[in-house]
This record gives C-alpha cells, sequence and structure tokens, in this order.
C-alpha cells in the first residue's frame, strides 16, 4: 500500500512478478481518500494517454480495514489497457470530490512483445438522438458551442462497464450527452439478475451517496429477448441522482444492485458529457436553414475525427429534421430590437403619480401559497388598496394568501389552466385561452397585473379585452428552459409573443431581463426592484426572545445554528446544500458537530421524499428538514448563519429577510442575489451547485464570526438603503399608474 497526502493506493494486479506481454492487460487494485478526503474517480496515463479505469466497486475489506459505519467502500478500481512492448511507465490519478486530479502513484512495467497481435476496436457509433443533441447545442453561439467543441466534448469510450453475467441490462439514459437540470440527472433503462431477486438498485455520480432508483415495470423487447428468465418481465429502472457542479466532464455514472443477499455488485459503469440550466438558455442562434445545415456537415466530420462512426441510417435523417423542427422553434428572432444598446425600455422605476391611478386592477397569480412571489404581489396588493384601488384576483391554486386579499376587500376565484398546459399545438392553445376569456371578465378592469411567467396567458386574455397589462417576471431562465418538459414546444412561439404584447413587462433585476432580452419590444421594459418591508421584520423580530425559540428548538447556548430557507425543491439547490453538509462532517468534524442545520420549507413532493432519503443515508442527526412555515422569522431570530444554496433567484425574498435580520450569509451567487449581495463585503459567494464549495464556505464563516457580523452588518445597511419597502412601493404604484395610462 502506498500513501501520499492525498489518499492510499494499492495495485493488486499485475502481481509485482508477473510477466507481462504486450496487448490487453488487466489492472486492478483500490484507492481511498485521506483525512476526510473524498475520491470520486481514478485514470491512469500511460505518455500522452489518459485511460479511464472502472472506479467504485464495493469493498467490504475496505470497509473493515478503514474501520467505517459503511458495510463497503467503494473505491475498487479495474481498467483494461491495451501496452505495447519496452517499458511502460503507469501514473494513477485520482480525482477527489473538489474537482482535482491528484497523482497517487506510479510504476514501470517491462512488457514483452505477444506472439499475436492485437486486433484494433471498432470506433463506437454516435446514435441519431445523440447526433441531434449535439447538434442542437453547436446551434447556440459562442466558441464553447462550436461543432468541433461539442464533438471533443463526447466522451470516447462512453460505457466503461457493461452488465456482468449473470445480470443483463442496458441504460437508455444517460447517452453520450444529456441535460443536467438543478445538479440532477435522469437515469433510465433496465436491469435484471437471471435467477436472484434484485433488492434495489442504486445509481452515484460522486459515490458520496448512493441514490435508490424506482425499480419495477415492463420492457416489452426485453421479455421478447430473454424469454427464459422470469425476472425480465418486471426489470425497469428510472430515476434522479445528483451532480455537483464541480465534478469535471465527462461526468462518470455507477450503477449499482444490492440482492436480497445483500450483496452489492457494480453493474454498469458509464461516462456521460452534460451542460446545465445555463447553457440551456440562452436561445439557439438566428434561423438560417443554411447555418444549419452547415454545422450538421461540420458536426459530422468532427465526429468522425474524434474516431465515432456516424451511420446515415433512416433514424439520423429523421433525428436531423427532428431538430431542425426544434431549432426552428427555438432560434433567436432574426431582427431583434430588443437586443440593441438603445433597447433600455421607458418603464424604469417611475417616482412619481404622473398620471390617476387605476381604479379596478385584476392580479393573475400562479397560486395563493407562502411563497416569495406570492408575498410580492400579495404586499403590492396592498398598496394598491392603500391607494384606492379596487382588487379582483385569479389564481391557479388556492391557498393560505386567500385570506390575506379578503382582509383587504379583495374578490378572488380559482381557474384550471390544464387545459391550456395540455395543448399539443398552437391552435389548441389559442382555444384554451379563448375559454379563458370566456371565463374571466376583464370588462370593468383598467389595468391587468400578472404575477411571474407561469401567469403570460393573462397578457393574451388583457390583449383580447382591450386591456393594458403590466407582467412582473421573476424567473431568471428563458420561456423554452421554463416550460421544457412540461409544455409542448409548439406552444413556444406563442409564450414568446407575450413580451412584446404586454404593455410593460417589469423586471426586479438586469440579470433576469437579459434572458428575455430577445422577445422584448423596444420600450415597453423596465427595472423595477423587489422589496422587503424592513420595518415590520424590525417589529416582528424585536418581540422574538431568542432563547426561548432556541430552546423550544433544543439548540444549547454553544450550538450554531445554520438555517437554509426557501421551499424545498431542486432549484433552491437543497441536495446540494445537504452534500454540502455531509462534507463539512466529513472533513471538519468538530465544527460540524458544533452546530445544528435546518432546511426550512419542506412539503410534499417527488424531491422531498429524495430528499429525506438523502439524508437517512447520511445520517448526521443535526441536519434535518423543518416543514414550510407562514411564520418563519422565529428561525431568522433564533439562527447564527444564512446559507442560500439555489441555482436561479431574481431578489430572494429569503436573503433580504437574512439581511434585515443581520444573520452573515453564505450564497450561491446567481442573477439578481448579486445586487443584493454586491461584493464580499456583504456576504460570501459561492458557485452554485457547488457541494465541497458549500462545505468550506461553512468552515470559513462559522471559523470567522467576528468578519462574518461585520459583513452582516453592511449586508443590513445595503437592504435598509436600496430595497426597502417605504421607498420602492410607492414607485410601484406610480408604474401601474404609468402602464395604465394612455402613452401620449
Amino acid at each position: 500500500m502506498h500513501e501520499t497526502p492525498q489518499g492510499f493506493f494499492h495495485l493488486d494486479l499485475p502481481a509485482s512478478d508477473a510477466a507481462i506481454s504486450s496487448g490487453l492487460v488487466k489492472l486492478a487494485g483500490w484507492a481511498a481518500g485521506t483525512g476526510g478526503r473524498h475520491f470520486v474517480d481514478l485514470r491512469i496515463r500511460t505518455g500522452t494517454c489518459v485511460h479511464p479505469a472502472v472506479y467504485g466497486f464495493p469493498r467490504a475489506d475496505l470497509a473493515a480495514f478503514f474501520q467505517l459505519p459503511a458495510p463497503f467502500l467503494a473505491a475498487g478500481f479495474e481498467a483494461l489497457l491495451v501496452l505495447p512492448s519496452g517499458a511502460v511507465e503507469l501514473v494513477f490519478e485520482a480525482l477527489d470530490i473538489t474537482g482535482d486530479w491528484h497523482r497517487l502513484h506510479s510504476l514501470t512495467l517491462q512488457v514483452r512483445p505477444a506472439p499475436v497481435a492485437v486486433d484494433k476496436p471498432t470506433p463506437p457509433a454516435i446514435q441519431p438522438h445523440e447526433f441531434a443533441r449535439t447538434l442542437l447545442n453547436a446551434m447556440r453561439e459562442g466558441p464553447e458551442n462550436d461543432p468541433g467543441a461539442q464533438a471533443a466534448a463526447l466522451p470516447r469510450p462512453a460505457v466503461l462497464r457493461f452488465p456482468h453475467l449473470p445480470f443483463h441490462g442496458h441504460l437508455h439514459q444517460p447517452t453520450l450527452t444529456e441535460r443536467v437540470l438543478f445538479g440532477r440527472l435522469r437515469i433510465e433503462g433496465w436491469l435484471f439478475h437471471e435467477t436472484a431477486r434484485i433488492r434495489r438498485v442504486v445509481a452515484s455520480a460522486d459515490l458520496q451517496a448512493w441514490l435508490v432508483l424506482q425499480t419495477g415495470g415492463c420492457k416489452d423487447y426485453v421479455e421478447a429477448m430473454y424469454p427464459q428468465f422470469s425476472n425480465a418481465k418486471d426489470c425497469r429502472i428510472d430515476g434522479l441522482i445528483d451532480v455537483p457542479s464541480q465534478l469535471p466532464a465527462p461526468l462518470c455514472i455507477r450503477l449499482c444492485a444490492e440482492l436480497d443477499d445483500g450483496s452489492w455488485h457494480l453493474c454498469q459503469v458509464q461516462r456521460v458529457r452534460t451542460w446545465d440550466q445555463e447553457a440551456e438558455k440562452p436561445p439557439l442562434t438566428a434561423y438560417s436553414p443554411s447555418t444549419f445545415f452547415r454545422r450538421a456537415w461540420d458536426l459530422n466530420r468532427r465526429c468522425r475525427e474524434q474516431g465515432f462512426a456516424v451511420p446515415r441510417t433512416r433514424a439520423f435523417w429523421q433525428g436531423l429534421r427532428l431538430a431542425h423542427a426544434e431549432y426552428r422553434l427555438r432560434a433567436r428572432p432574426v431582427s431583434s430590437p430588443a437586443a440593441t444598446p438603445a433597447a433600455t425600455g421607458r418603464f424604469n422605476r417611475p417616482v412619481a403619480h404622473a398620471a390617476p391611478t387605476p381604479r379596478r386592477i385584476v392580479l393573475f397569480t400562479h397560486n395563493l401559497a407562502h411563497e416569495g412571489a406570492p408575498l410580492f404581489l400579495v404586499e403590492l396588493a396592498r398598496e394598491y388598496r392603500t391607494a384606492g384601488v379596487q382588487l379582483h384576483v385569479v389564481a391557479a391554486a388556492d391557498g393560505p394568501l386567500a385570506a390575506r386579499y379578503h382582509e383587504l376587500g379583495a374578490t378572488h376565484r380559482v381557474v384550471s389552466t390544464l387545459p391550456l398546459l395540455q395543448s399539443a399545438d398552437r391552435r389548441e392553445a389559442q382555444r384554451a385561452l379563448a375559454n379563458l376569456a370566456r371565463e374571466i371578465d376583464l370588462g370593468s378592469a383598467d389595468l391587468v397585473v400578472a404575477n411571474t411567467l407561469s401567469m403570460w396567458w393573462a397578457v393574451h386574455l388583457a390583449d383580447r379585452a382591450g386591456k393594458p397589462s403590466l407582467l412582473y417576471l421573476h424567473e431568471s431562465t428563458t420561456p423554452a428552459t421554463f416550460y421544457l418538459g412540461h409544455m409542448s414546444p409548439q406552444i413556444l412561439p406563442l409564450i414568446q409573443s407575450t413580451f412584446r404584447l404586454a404593455t410593460c413587462v417589469s423586471f426586479l433585476t438586469e440579470a433576469t431581463r437579459q434572458y428575455y432580452r430577445p422577445w422584448l419590444g423596444r420600450d415597453n421594459h423596465g427595472i423595477n426592484p423587489g422589496w422587503i418591508d424592513v420595518a415590520a421584520i424590525d417589529a416582528q423580530l424585536a418581540k422574538l426572545d431568542r432563547p426561548a425559540i432556541r430552546q423550544q428548538l433544543g439548540i444549547g447556548p454553544d450550538t450554531q445554528l445554520v438555517i437554509n430557507v426557501g421551499s424545498v425543491c431542486d432549484r433552491k439547490g437543497q441536495h446540494i446544500f445537504a452534500r454540502g453538509v455531509d462534507l463539512f462532517w466529513r472533513q471538519h468534524p468538530a465544527a460540524a458537530a458544533s452546530c445544528r442545520f435546518l432546511m426550512i420549507g419542506g412539503r410534499d413532493t417527488l424531491f422531498d421524499g429524495d430528499l429525506q432519503a438523502l439524508l437517512r443515508q447520511f445520517d448526521r442527526p443535526n441536519l434535518t428538514i423543518v416543514p414550510a412555515t407562514a411564520e418563519p422569522l422565529a428561525y431568522y431570530r433564533a439562527a447564527d448563519f444564512f446559507v442560500c444554496s439555489s441555482y436561479e433567484e431574481s431578489l430572494p425574498r429569503v436573503i433580504m429577510e437574512a439581511m434585515v435580520a443581520r444573520l452573515p450569509i453564505l450564497s450561491t451567487g446567481v442573477h439578481g442575489i448579486l445586487d443584493l449581495l454586491p461584493d464580499p463585503e456583504h456576504g460570501r459567494l459561492i458557485p452554485p451547485g457547488n457541494s465541497q464549495a458549500i462545505c468550506d464556505g461553512l468552515h470559513d464563516v462559522l471559523t470567522h464570526g467576528p468578519d462574518a457580523a461585520a459583513r452582516a452588518g453592511r449586508a443590513r445597511d445595503h437592504v435598509v438603503q436600496h430595497f426597502n419597502s417605504a421607498t420602492l412601493l410607492p414607485g410601484h404604484v406610480a408604474l401601474a399608474a404609468c402602464v395604465a395610462s394612455p402613452r401620449p
């Protein structure tokens, strides 16, 4: 066994005295990190060539050797290398959870000539759907997206290990290239054992945790292929696994099966080139048939240069046609006035009532839950009501905020948008809009205010009724990405037309507006920041007894409470936060033991179930989920630090609440968060989806108390000065008056 500052390494095969012939040589052994360091992958260098190893074999002997509580350590590896004759130096490198490669060991093998030459392997084929998906990525602007870069990023080889007998299986997803949405990757395929029952199937990208996949369900073609095995009748696997963003490309996925006897088997190891939601958001380059076919031809050539076969089958041409159709739908408009520097928008922060306040406003909201965007609208409604406006609320889902509207004297109704969401094409969507228009009377409205991208259809209803519309956009994403997988792509042009159709599109931050510029009108938009009611929060915090709340939560005086507030969902990144806390335990156990970590915002969703399963696997008793609450300020009063792990945000209410409460903040530096925390003097910012950065950030904030407290004070000053509702809300009433008035 060899030990380095980074880890332990041992080579089982070949034996030190083994005679090695040129050709195919098997290497096997294990590698494990030291001092809380966590290894994710292993590779072998021979000269300028890099060979990926199959890393992650479950080893019960290693768990016993290192005295781990787990039944095994996934640290075994195997590799098959074609070696030339002569002296060959092998360099073994391990990838740790930070995303860095470390040299563990090197040795020189004396390889003698083999009597029989080894045949060259057949070039792998890129499948039609893989080629089409890679081509669509190559249709985006930027040098990182050109066909050469896209082809070079495809993993070769992709599958490092197929299911071994007596297992049979195949993964339909991931393929050579896949999208990772909010740090989660889809796994779908089938797996069965010839005679034994598989208790569960698990998968992992980082080997920090094994996520359980759903099992069961028929695959007709598998039953037809293996009629002799009864287990082939119920062999489908499906699920999502977490992918921390610091892992370098290509991503390596391991699939394990646990049998009824408790044994674990590494069944498949597959590499995949991934891109995330930010790479998905930019529109494709302006539509041009010649551009499309030129890049398709170039990608075909580049893939062949990378060693891929590109079969020209009927499926290939069909995939090309589908890719072209999607390109037309998602292409940047050929003429986009909003993209010019002059297109700044005329609805920027109206400061005075230059026009009379509208008498009756109809508000549209996607739900009435205690969430950031609905709370934004109810507070705006309160300000409208103070100005004497009559209010009517239309919601796509009911919730507790209905009572708040009734207190303001507003009426409300709930309508179903399911027919609109399920429309197969633009014609069906137009029919659904016509039905909504008949159901919702806007005849007496002076202004329609639609809140969030989900309410795009309210702008169309306002246009049908000849009423001015004000659309507030909170989503830092494009319509295509927001509705990906949730609505027919044929509806996308109709949604995109909303942003020119609206009288005014109001953004909370410039970072959000950038995603919509290609579809905006020249001057029908503006920046009008969100707010926080500083006085109200101060008054509520002053009434809360911090020691009493901490005692009620079971938190001792020497325990530091870290809170992560927000509706539990993948976009908020609580799965990555949990992984960061687990790494914090591994790398800084004494500091982690002195803390309590609460994720506040639990609901009853599939993601909540996945997150709870992850916490059970980590078994960190001081890391828990708290159900969503209408009164979160008690947690702010009791807390010592605040963490935001979101992938997307406009101007998150929870961060502004933490700033008012003078909590030191560790947050992902995305979109409008940079407006709230513009520099390190206000809070520590980290990349989204990076579990190691969360670990490092926790250690920094928790061990530098005075500095963190000073940053928290400056953050409060910033939010009071720039985002106080007392200053900003009157401007939003003025905005409504400006939008409702005829343009001179």
